[in-house]
């Protein structure tokens, strides 16, 4: 059996780097075959596809883009995949128990098994198709996400979304959208902040989409209408106290297929990083694909 280990060189100030040096030393101990490779920022199927063909299994060390870089190309080999975190966040990692233990991913490798899970793409205004395994959002987060990225220089840290954050907060003003779910369309939705979530997992565990699954072959639509400022701060309490799905004014449905169409172009975010195409968007169309990721999990979480 033989494992191929990708890293991000940036990812928490090197410390990907760091854990796949420690990872390929437990794994010689332990007599299994490693391969280390950096990422690279080239679409995933020029530098991924060609050396999973000669591996049984993918592992992830690095963030939640690492993460999403690498999900299609594991999913298209079959190639079951583990993330061993090194990011801020690190959502996926979170929803399977995931830790950067190397001993840990080591035991994972020789005894766990595979589950399979449910993979997104989104397409902006009828543009190329961006991978989701977490979520997308419109709205505040998204704000942040592209403000912090126009501005970034070198790694991300958690200090790193204060200034955005606040810059985003003092402009905010969300849009008006339609929505059409599985072929059905519902009435216009007024200003709002949007989720569509694969998972329940979120930044700050705030967890937004909290009865969202990974393998339930469905997305998850999250909407809570926000005229403004104030109404943003009501949400943040709501989402604080974990309470948003509790208010009647909290639009959330279930579904294989969504079309947004936004009354004025809007930012959006996908895993928590701007698409690698449109950013400034007026439609925005995401679909599930079921169980086309296969996962290596513990066995008591398969």
């Amino acid at each position: 059996m033989s494992t191929l280990v990708i890293y991000n060189p940036i990812s928490g100030a090197g410390r990907a780097r760091q854990l796949a040096t420690a990872l390929e030393r437990a794994a010689s101990a332990a007599d299994l075959e490693l391969v280390l490779m950096p990422t690279r920022a080239e679409p995933p199927a020029s530098w991924l596809r060609s050396p999973l063909r000669s591996h049984d299994r993918l592992v992830v060390v690095g963030g939640d883009g690492a993460v999403r870089a690498a999900a299609a190309e594991a999913a298209r080999a079959d190639v079951p995949m583990i993330h061993l975190p090194a990011g801020n966040e690190n959502l996926f990692a979170r929803e399977f128990e995931m830790t950067n233990d190397v001993d840990e991913v080591v035991r994972r490798l020789r005894d766990g098994v595979v589950r399979r899970v449910d993979l997104a793409s989104a397409a902006a205004d009828g543009g190329p198709k961006e991978i989701m395994v977490l979520m997308a959002s419109v709205g505040f987060d998204a704000e942040v996400v592209h403000d912090l990225a126009s501005r970034r220089r070198g790694p991300v840290r958690h200090l790193s979304y204060l200034l955005p954050a606040i810059r985003s907060f003092l402009r905010f003003a969300p849009s008006s959208m339609r929505l059409t779910v599985d072929e059905g369309d519902l009435p216009e939705t007024g200003p709002a902040i949007v989720m569509i979530a694969n998972s329940r997992q979120y930044a700050g565990r705030l967890d937004p989409a909290a009865r969202a699954r990974m393998d339930d072959g469905r997305l998850d639509l999250l909407i809570l209408p926000c005229r403004g400022r104030f109404g943003l701060l009501r949400w943040a309490l709501a989402l604080f106290r974990r309470r948003q799905l509790d208010d009647s004014r909290t639009t959330y449905l279930e579904g294989r297929r969504f079309r947004l169409v936004f009354e004025r172009p809007v930012h959006w975010q996908v895993d928590g990083d701007p698409p690698h195409h449109s950013s400034l968007i007026r439609t925005l169309e995401i679909e599930i694909e079921s169980g086309v990721l296969p996962v290596l999990v513990h066995p008591r979480t398969a």
